[in-house]
């Protein structure tokens, strides 16, 4: 019978992390607001290089970016970050499909358009988070 080693407590904690890195204040606030209401610890930041930086020193296990973040962009993190550590999702544009096809191409796993509504962005945010805790509980199983 297979046995199902439980995440540490450090890694537990990683899965309900999100880094926020949006330049939009009231955007970042609304989601951040909702999120930690909904049980998330969330880091906000405004430029990619802080994002970059704070990826390096704290794990996460969710990155929402503006795909035109200053500093370096959301497209510009999802190149440099490992595949899917942690899973990214980009904001951006609506009706800007090349973007969008290009975010998924580098390895988005979401693209949420502005506008957009704070109840749905977080149900989505929360929903890769669970489904990135799946995959790592998963993933210790022998």
């Amino acid at each position: 019978m297979p046995v199902s080693a439980s995440p540490a407590p450090e890694e537990t904690d990683r899965l309900q992390r999100a880094l926020l890195a949006i330049e939009h204040a009231p955007s970042a606030e609304l989601l951040s607001d909702r999120l930690e209401r909904s049980g998330v610890d969330v880091t906000r930041v405004s430029n990619g290089e802080t994002a970059r930086k704070t990826m390096a020193n704290t794990p996460m296990g969710i990155l929402v970016a503006d795909a035109r973040l200053p500093g370096r962009t959301g497209m510009e993190l999802l190149r440099q970050l490992p595949p899917l550590d942690p899973p990214i999702i980009l904001l951006g544009r609506r009706g800007n499909d090349d973007e969008i096809v290009r975010a998924y191409e580098q390895g988005a796993v979401g693209y949420i358009t502005r506008p957009f509504s704070p109840r749905v962005a977080t149900a989505q945010i929360r929903r890769f988070l669970a489904l990135h805790d799946a995959a790592e509980t998963d993933s210790t199983t022998w």
